[in-house]
């Protein structure tokens, strides 16, 4: 990534990041790695989905609800239904987008 800034893969490998980190419990720096796929350009919902559920999960339900607003108005018909049935091992991810107040159906 420090070689190569603008290379467009490093939004997926921040993705995956985010991802182990907020499995694992470390919510900090899965909103960190989020927020910097969201810097540099890569703005689909289900990157404010899993934000959200990072927010939400280290208690800062605000910020979990906004993203998580976000992430709706990108895709109206986001649900945790939704996301159980694309992302089933994620259980950290949905109960924080539980939290953040994303409709279950």
């Amino acid at each position: 990534m420090w070689l190569s800034p603008r290379d467009f893969l490093n939004t997926t490998f921040l993705m995956i990041a985010g991802d182990a980190d907020i499995n694992l419990g470390h919510f900090d720096a899965a909103i960190d790695a989020y927020r910097r796929a969201l810097d540099s350009g890569f703005r689909e919902f289900f990157v404010y989905a899993r934000l959200s559920a990072a927010y939400a999960d280290a208690g800062r339900i605000d910020e979990a609800k906004a993203s998580s607003a976000e992430a709706r108005r990108l895709n109206p018909n986001f649900t945790v239904k939704s996301m159980i049935e694309h992302m089933p091992n994620w259980p950290a991810v949905f109960e924080g987008v539980r939290k953040a107040g994303l409709p279950e159906e």
